[in-house]
């Protein structure tokens, strides 16, 4: 990654990731999508449903992303293995990812409340440490391609138990 992005590209500098609950969140994402994925493949979902809309939404944004989020996923894995306890990234993105960030956002509240109400599902509810991460990420993406200044991980937190 360079210090100039490119004017077709955002630069989103995520600080002091807290690498213990990025992986809480990950494992959580990756559980619910799986669930989520076999209920729309056994039909006991369908496209308008949030299982069926998740689902489709999280394959929208791996195809129009990916690219961007590999050099990142990199370092975050190379920071694990080395046993960080957090980490900064620095990357690029289109702007559309501001209102992607959104969608995805309030779709995994939505998957939230689906998950408290499902009487068949295995996931549960999102814990609220992780909660608070993933809105600080998807906040810093949608804040930082505005032109906003980044807000760190421990900056937010403070600033979240506040309210």
């Amino acid at each position: 990654m360079t210090d100039e992005s490119s004017p077709d590209l955002v630069t989103i500098k995520l600080i002091g990731i807290p690498l213990d609950i990025q992986s809480a969140a990950s494992e959580h994402q990756d559980g619910l999508r799986r669930e989520f994925r076999m209920l729309v493949e056994e039909g006991h979902a369908d496209s308008a449903s949030v299982p069926g809309r998740l689902v489709a939404l999280a394959a929208d944004l791996d195809r129009r992303f990916q690219s961007f989020a590999a050099a990142g996923r990199a370092e975050l894995e190379a920071a694990m293995a080395r046993g960080d306890a957090s980490v900064d990234l620095t990357l690029e993105a289109p702007p559309a990812i501001a209102p992607a960030a959104r969608n995805f956002g309030d779709l995994l509240d939505e998957a939230d409340e689906y998950c408290s109400a499902g009487e068949h599902l295995l996931t549960l509810r999102t814990p609220p440490e992780v909660v608070a991460y993933r809105n600080w990420v998807l906040d810093e993406f949608v804040r930082q391609s505005q032109g906003a200044a980044p807000i760190s991980w421990p900056e937010f937190k403070a600033g979240y138990k506040a309210h």
